[in-house]
């Protein structure tokens, strides 16, 4: 009984460590199949990113094309660059973020826009202060340089509710 118990052990640890196999392989292949061009839009949006940890509010906003909208769900309406500035220096000043993840979701691009939806996590330096949220960031390739042009930001924390009496 005991053997037969044991070989069973054997057989579940086995297919366990497949399945996470296979799963993370698949995760991987899939990143794998990204062109050439896709890795450039998102190694665009992870530049970004890196900027705002950096606190280098300038250097995040020159990957954004000058007819730049942003739209935060925080806030009840879209905000051109300016706004966007004011909105960034904000945040980067108060919150500092440190720690930021990113999980692309998809990718797609038609001739010179591209789309990108992706999850974030960010904490700041003191970790009192986070956020989740996904975003879809329209970018557009101008002078061989990918720039955002336009960008829509959702909580996953919590929902805002929706402007104007909808």
């Amino acid at each position: 009984m005991k053997t037969q118990k044991k070989a069973f052990m054997a057989r579940v640890f086995i297919s366990l460590f497949l399945c996470v196999f296979i799963v993370f392989w698949g995760f991987q292949v899939l990143a794998q199949d990204w062109t050439p061009e896709q890795k450039e839009v998102w190694v665009s949006v992870q530049e970004y990113w890196e900027n705002i940890k950096k606190g280098d509010v300038d250097a995040a906003l020159a990957g954004q094309h000058d007819k730049m909208l942003a739209w935060f769900s925080m806030n009840p309406d879209p905000l051109k660059k300016e706004g966007i500035r004011s909105q960034y220096n904000r945040w980067v000043n108060r919150f500092k973020p440190t720690f930021v993840k990113l999980e692309p979701l998809a990718i797609n691009i038609v001739k010179n826009v591209a789309n990108v939806f992706y999850l974030f996590k960010w904490e700041s330096a003191n970790k009192e202060v986070s956020a989740r949220g996904r975003i879809l960031i329209t970018l557009v390739k101008q002078d061989n340089k990918w720039l955002a042009i336009g960008s829509l930001y959702s909580s996953c924390d919590k929902l805002s509710p929706c402007p104007y009496g909808w």
